[in-house]
């Protein structure tokens, strides 16, 4: 069976990426996702979504702060 928290994690990741805003919860979704597919000894699948959805995330998270921090320093 597939974790629905993957799922989620790799949408609101690849949201994130436009809208940086959305990037924490896309984190704390994949971080979520992947304890408790590890936690289920092979009953819960969706490794991979949960971690590309972590990953985009992260460079969402990145890219809004780089900016923000940019258009402060900038202005």
């Amino acid at each position: 069976m597939r974790d629905r928290a993957a799922t989620r994690a790799l949408v609101l990741g690849l949201l994130a990426l436009p809208f940086g805003v959305l990037a924490p919860f896309a984190i704390w979704s994949g971080i979520h996702s992947l304890r408790r597919i590890r936690a289920s000894d092979g009953e819960l699948r969706g490794t991979s979504s949960a971690g590309a959805g972590l990953i985009a995330g992260l460079v969402g998270l990145s890219a809004f702060l780089i900016g923000t921090s940019y258009w402060l320093l900038a202005s």
